[in-house]
């Protein structure tokens, strides 16, 4: 009963269709003044669909400077493994690694691999096109949404997001797996927690000693979202102009990476850059726990205004944005 108050109450556990919901005649107002349906499909005017869907992940990162990518490869689901070993072996990529699907959705099917055994499970498990990440052991790691008009130089940074990983802080009696129930948002993902984390759930920490449970970054897999108010934004939409100063047509999405310091953020070093999303993107800071549920609304209009605005000025140099049945089958299978 404590879990459904709280998928209720608490917004950010809605699925996306709920909670967007209420927002609809916006988007339609937007849609009447952008005549279309399907707007945001034109803002990045490089990527396909702008990233609104079926957008190929791998192939974004590739207009990101090296130096702020982590090692990675491509694989297709009729690559022999032996290939796939080689490949990690001339990138130099070791275990623990990432294996990802191409366009992986809210950390759906994403691992960590600690061995070849695991990998080779995974490869023959994946059954499609997926990406294998060295694995970034910096300390932070940060959602941050920019967007640019397509006139303007430098663009802005609305929302920086800490992703605080799902962790347990020991007691001295209970055993790992005593503790973590307790925690609702544990609870919730318990069945996954058991699936995919190497755990060992009735080992007992000392007094105030932590252990993250799960490293991968994403709201599903138990990580809780922070506003990150105290990130000045100019200072890092300034380093964000600085890695996308190449990507030409980019004008709206979400940096998914990680820093070793905030220091390093604002100079621009030790950064690496696991993802970048178009334009179906979250705002992630409103999903804070803390967050009010109108501010959340208010601030996301605030972003599909800020996609209309950019749509309207591609639509007036000659871009043409996607069908509405293209998208409709696409949300359909979601």
């Amino acid at each position: 009963m404590k879990l459904l108050f709280i998928k209720i109450f608490r917004f950010e556990f809605w699925p996306w269709k709920v909670f967007y919901f209420p927002l609809l005649p916006y988007y339609l107002y937007l849609s009447l003044k952008s005549r279309s349906l399907t707007f945001p499909s034109i803002v990045n005017t490089s990527l396909r669909n702008g990233g609104f869907f079926d957008e190929n992940k791998q192939e974004i990162l590739t207009k990101i400077p090296e130096d702020f990518l982590p090692k990675s490869i491509y694989v297709q689901p009729n690559t022999v493994f032996f290939e796939v070993l080689k490949k990690i072996e001339v990138k130099n990529i070791g275990f623990p690694l990432i294996a990802k699907p191409l366009n992986d959705q809210r950390g759906k099917d994403v691992s960590i691999i600690s061995r070849e055994t695991e990998l080779l499970q995974y490869f023959q498990k994946i059954g499609k096109d997926f990406v294998i990440q060295e694995f970034i052991n910096y300390p932070i790691e940060l959602a941050i949404l920019y967007s640019r008009l397509p006139n303007e130089p430098k663009g802005v940074v609305s929302s920086i997001t800490f992703k605080e990983f799902l962790t347990v802080c020991g007691n001295g009696k209970d055993d790992i797996e005593t503790i973590l129930r307790k925690n609702p948002r544990a609870e919730m993902i318990w069945v996954d927690l058991q699936k995919n984390t190497k755990t060992d759930w009735k080992k007992i920490l000392i007094k105030d000693e932590t252990q993250v449970i799960e490293k991968i970054g994403n709201h599903c897999r138990g990580t809780i979202f922070r506003n990150a108010t105290e990130i000045d934004k100019a200072k890092t939409a300034e380093v964000m102009d600085k890695i996308l100063k190449e990507f030409e047509g980019f004008n709206y999405g979400r940096f998914d990476l990680k820093v070793k310091s905030i220091a390093d953020l604002y100079e621009g070093t030790n950064i690496k850059v696991l993802e970048l999303n178009g334009v179906n993107a979250d705002a992630a800071h409103i999903f804070d726990p803390n967050y009010n549920l109108l501010k959340a609304y208010k601030d996301v209009a605030w972003h599909w205004k800020r996609l209309s605005d950019i749509a309207q000025y591609n639509s007036n140099l000659g871009y043409v944005s996607c069908s509405f049945k293209a998208l409709w089958n696409r949300m359909k299978t979601n």
